[in-house]
């Protein structure tokens, strides 16, 4: 195995992490927050870009192309890796033991969000804790165009080409991806904060709920709101989280205007962009809705608010129509998303009907391009495509069958590797259910923790939540740690990781 290249992944990951320092460090120089506490931040940067330059030297080669195995390896020793790091503002202040506090940053990290941290604690640490949601998401999307492609492409991922963004793995090709990724997400996030500056929350509010929403994050920080403005607003911006991010990619760059130069064609160019700028903006609508798994996505999350709401609106949980449609499209939008976020106590306190329901909607998650954990979209739709040729084939055995998403047709190959994902989905979220009833947990709640980790929801309520994990011993607190990063990056990584290891064999005398 190469361990260069994963030391050159390693120390880009720890670079990007001491950028994303800056942000608590601006709060603490502009609030006249403690100097105590910018001292922690600032050593903690200066020691992630050491080691990063460190592993950069070591990690030194010329790479033509990202090898399967050392890819998929480096994704997985990146999380922990970039947990020890974010884990140590949570223990220098001594809000979280350390155990709590890599549980915590893990969670943050793969945007489960199991808000672990107290809720009196610091709005500085509220702070770090949406940073490492967000650098957490913005690493997997850059995966997602550079890495996991790779990895485990065919078990999904590559049917994300139908938003016109293709794959490779040639190293310069894979860093330029990686930088109009950061300029899209960075995009995306600038709309978030001023839809919550608009509905009305304060600059860092915004910022945090911006951060925590687009990365679909979420955990249990819900500013106080004197209007409903501001439910919308989360509603809106998790639904961007939903959506493809290729997607998103190829609409933001048609519609980018041409570079300023000084020349005297720039203003013919001008021109020129001006005009073409509505056909674009209604092609690219066209394109967006479209897309067979978007579709499908808004039609079940418009399904589950009808029925939601019907409910609570019939047993008179909520008399306002209003109101039973804006909580209800809430929690759907919430869950679908897997971003997780509750808006007061009384989620503990739902249906059983709406438990189950919110308990299907975390596991199916959002479109694949995007940064939702869950089964995705797209896979469900294959599922329900195949069994539908079956049942075809059944009664006409000379049928010539076809599996099409839109107009993309999907190679048997790859439903034959979602099949094998769904099986291995399911047999992984009971065995990590069987291991974590030992560690404590009652089997329901076993079940629960293991959908909220493998799901990166954090929290099912009424099922399971912060206090659950908070309550296990060291070695489940260590294993759902591992179940969150296996949830993130999809089990093939690992396995693909573990059979990429060549072990030395010694020479035997006969």
């Amino acid at each position: 195995m190469n361990f260069k290249m994963i030391l050159r992944i390693q120390s880009q990951a720890l670079l990007t992490f001491a950028a994303t320092l800056l942000l608590p460090i601006s709060y603490t120089l502009i609030e006249f927050e403690s100097i105590k506490t910018t001292i922690i931040f600032a050593a903690i940067g200066i020691f992630s870009v050491v080691t990063g330059i460190i592993f950069y030297r070591f990690g030194v080669g010329r790479f033509q192309r990202a090898p399967i195995a050392e890819s998929a390896a480096a994704i997985l020793l990146m999380y922990p890796l970039l947990a020890i790091f974010g884990c140590l503002p949570f223990v220098l202040t001594g809000w979280l033991l350390p155990i709590d506090a890599l549980l915590e940053t893990v969670g943050d990290l793969t945007s489960a969000g199991l808000s672990i941290l107290p809720s009196d604690a610091p709005y500085l640490l509220r702070i770090w804790q949406s940073s490492l949601m967000w650098l957490g998401s913005l690493l997997f999307l850059i995966m997602l165009v550079t890495v996991l492609p790779e990895v485990s492409g065919c078990f999904g991922i590559s049917l994300s080409l139908q938003g016109g963004q293709g794959f490779s793995a040639i190293i310069g090709q894979m860093n330029s991806m990686s930088v109009r990724v950061i300029k899209v997400y960075s995009t995306l996030t600038a709309i978030s904060f001023a839809a919550f500056k608009a509905a009305g929350l304060g600059i860092w509010d915004s910022l945090l709920m911006a951060m925590r929403c687009i990365s679909t994050g979420g955990g249990d920080f819900f500013p106080k709101q004197t209007n409903i403005y501001v439910e919308y607003a989360t509603i809106f911006v998790m639904l961007l989280a939903c959506g493809n991010f290729l997607l998103y990619h190829r609409v933001i760059y048609t519609l980018l205007p041409p570079r300023i130069e000084f020349h005297k064609t720039y203003f013919t160019k001008l021109k020129q962009y001006f005009l073409r700028l509505k056909r674009t903006i209604i092609g690219n609508a066209k394109m967006i809705f479209a897309n067979e798994e978007m579709k499908i996505l808004y039609a079940t999350i418009f399904f589950g608010m009808l029925i939601i709401s019907f409910r609570i609106f019939w047993q008179g949980i909520y008399f306002d129509g209003n109101e039973a449609f804006r909580k209800s499209l809430f929690y759907i939008v919430s869950f679908m998303s897997t971003t997780g976020i509750t808006l007061d106590d009384g989620a503990e306190a739902a249906h059983d009907f709406d438990r189950f329901f919110i308990f299907l909607m975390a596991m199916t998650g959002g479109c694949i391009g995007s940064v939702t954990g869950g089964f995705k979209i797209i896979r469900l739709i294959i599922l329900i495509k195949i069994t539908a040729a079956e049942i075809k084939k059944a009664l006409h055995p000379r049928m010539m069958t076809a599996i099409r998403v839109g107009e993309m047709p999907v190679p048997m190959k790859t439903v034959g590797r979602i099949l094998g994902f769904f099986f291995l989905g399911f047999v992984t979220m009971f065995i990590c259910a069987g291991i974590l009833s030992f560690t404590g947990a009652t089997f329901s709640e076993a079940v629960s923790m293991s959908v909220a980790c493998l799901s990166n929801v954090g929290i099912l309520p009424g099922l399971c939540d912060a206090t659950n994990f908070k309550n296990l011993s060291a070695a489940g607190k260590i294993f759902c740690m591992m179940i969150l990063i296996v949830g993130r990056l999809e089990i093939f990584a690992l396995l693909i990781a573990v059979a990429g290891l060549k072990f030395k064999r010694k020479k035997s005398n006969w």
